[in-house]
């Protein structure tokens, strides 16, 4: 008879027992477009953590650019950004720190002050590009907004004096 209790207490036990979900992490990707910033002007960017979740190290990578003339002047910049980067917090605000390169291809012509000549140059470079600042991404998908300093180190030292903002789509 007690055997019997036994089974009966423990099959009762064992039905009010519930499967525990878990749901799917995925990780966190974001489009955006970029005014100033690593991209030097307005770059289109790809962002992605390595790992699931919303922290976290990552990649963005985009391409971008700057052109304008003047009165018998033009110039334009071809900028391509690759950066690792960390975000840091657990909420939708978090911090985001990244280094990484941009290389960029640079056109110009225009005529000379001093000579008159009308001359043409172009060439390629690669500068060390970095960001700090503030990242505002969704839990699961919505708007993406970041603002941030993006100093920049080339031929010429240290640049500290750009500063980047984006919007875009967030999404898992």
């Amino acid at each position: 008879m007690k055997n019997w209790y036994l089974l009966f207490v423990l099959s009762v036990s064992l039905k009010s027992v519930k499967a525990q979900v878990i749901p799917e992490q995925r990780v966190a990707k974001a489009i955006y477009v970029e005014a100033l910033g690593s991209g030097i002007g307005l770059s289109l960017n790809y962002d992605t953590r390595f790992k699931p979740g919303l922290t976290g190290l990552g990649l963005r990578a985009g391409i971008g650019g700057i052109s304008g003339s003047g009165d018998q002047s033009r110039v334009t910049l071809i900028s391509l950004p690759v950066l690792l980067n960390y975000v840091l917090g657990n909420s939708r605000a978090s911090f985001e720190g990244g280094l990484g390169l941009m290389a960029s291809y640079v056109t110009a012509a225009g005529k000379d002050a001093l000579t008159g000549d009308y001359a043409t140059a172009q060439g390629a470079g690669v500068s060390v590009a970095g960001n700090f600042g503030l990242r505002l991404q969704p839990k699961q998908n919505g708007v993406h907004f970041r603002l941030y300093w993006s100093p920049f180190i080339t031929d010429h030292g240290l640049q500290p004096q750009w500063l980047g903002l984006s919007l875009g789509y967030g999404f898992r």
